[in-house]
């Protein structure tokens, strides 16, 4: 029984080293050859103009979440502004999660979900996938920035 236990711990051992500590190397191939997401350091234009609408005085902003990238990208608000996102998975479950605004939404496969909240700093931030989604996970990434 104890050799079962070993030969598990071993498996489980590698597949984690496997999944969790090389996922950067294969997904930056993947990112080379135009696999939908950014690379790191890509420049974001000076003046970015405005995502989704005004509706009833809130900035509404569909967001599609897919294997590794969010569309739009950047998101981009004004300060001040109410924002609504509203995500939608096209693929596997996703999340979206945008810690200086306390935003964490989880999408399951499929789905659509929304939150809103009120973008009341200023700068650059990041937003990230907060539910594993596959190797390229930890790269799953947009700008939020608010003007």
């Amino acid at each position: 029984m104890k050799r079962y236990f070993v030969f598990f711990g071993v498996l489980f051992f590698v597949v984690f080293m496997n999944l969790y500590c090389f996922a950067d190397s294969s997904t930056e191939a993947l990112y080379a050859k135009g696999g939908g997401h950014r690379k790191r350091g890509r420049e974001i234009p000076d003046n970015p103009e405005l995502s989704g609408k005004l509706k009833d005085g809130i900035r509404v902003i569909e967001v599609k979440a897919s294997k590794y990238k969010f569309d739009p990208d950047p998101i981009v608000v004004k300060l001040g502004e109410r924002v609504r996102l509203v995500v939608t998975s096209t693929d596997v479950a996703h999340g979206l999660a945008i810690s200086e605004f306390k935003v964490n939404l989880s999408v399951p496969a499929g789905k659509t979900e929304t939150i809103e909240f009120v973008a009341d700093k200023k700068g650059t931030f990041y937003a990230y996938c907060s539910v594993y989604c596959g190797p390229g996970h930890g790269n799953m990434r947009a700008s939020f920035i608010v003007q």
